[in-house]
């Protein structure tokens, strides 16, 4: 047991020897399609705004992880109802890939994670939906890539561009029984957003062993 824990507590100071700390502020435009069995859409515009703390592990600085807040507003054309737009805050964990070494000025980068929002407001049209019209939680995946421009030694600036999907729905449709508490049921199987995203940030340094 001793040697187990004398073992943790020795990767986690050679993780940490060589670990950079940064946090990162990044907004940008979404094009988002709410996508429905029964209804024609078409996409919107909505924005993207993410906060986080990133933690950059190796030798080269080759991976890192990155846990960031978000507000986003996602917004579908449904064709006869209107625009759908959801408001959504939410957190996104996330695994990056850097290419090049740490050292570089100039590095590119993919990340995926998933994504866990919750739904503070829906509307379509010019109607804002109950909240027992729509699900409160929703689980989806990011996936981007981008690449980050050191300027002098605290500051990066970055541009990632990529795509967002739900792994679940939505808006809530009738139950088995065929009550659904007084919430507008929309007549489709499949409630799920996809979107094209691209955002602009900034990356402050707080710590950097190996400089």
């Amino acid at each position: 047991m001793k040697k187990i824990l004398l073992f943790t507590l020795f990767m986690a100071f050679t993780a940490t020897s060589f670990g950079q700390y940064r946090w990162e502020v990044s907004g940008g435009p979404t094009f988002s399609t709410l996508n429905m069995e029964n209804f024609e859409t078409s996409t919107g515009t909505g924005f993207y705004i993410s906060a986080g703390y990133g933690y950059l592990m190796g030798v080269r600085a080759k991976t890192s992880f990155v846990f960031s807040l978000d507000l986003v507003q996602r917004s579908s054309e449904v064709e006869g109802l209107g625009d759908a737009k959801a408001l959504q805050v939410g957190f996104n964990p996330k695994f990056r890939y850097l290419f090049g070494r740490g050292k570089d000025r100039f590095r590119a980068f993919v990340n995926v994670g998933p994504s866990f929002r919750l739904n503070t407001n829906f509307e379509v049209g010019e109607l804002e939906l109950d909240s027992n019209s729509y699900e409160q939680l929703v689980i989806g995946g990011v996936y981007g890539a981008g690449f980050s421009q050191m300027i002098g030694e605290m500051f990066d600036i970055f541009f990632e561009a990529g795509v967002m999907n739900d792994f679940t729905d939505n808006l809530k449709g009738r139950d088995d029984g065929g009550n659904n508490d007084g919430a507008i049921v929309f007549n489709t199987n499949s409630t799920k957003f996809f979107d094209i995203y691209a955002r602009v940030g900034v990356r402050f340094r707080i710590y950097d062993a190996r400089r």
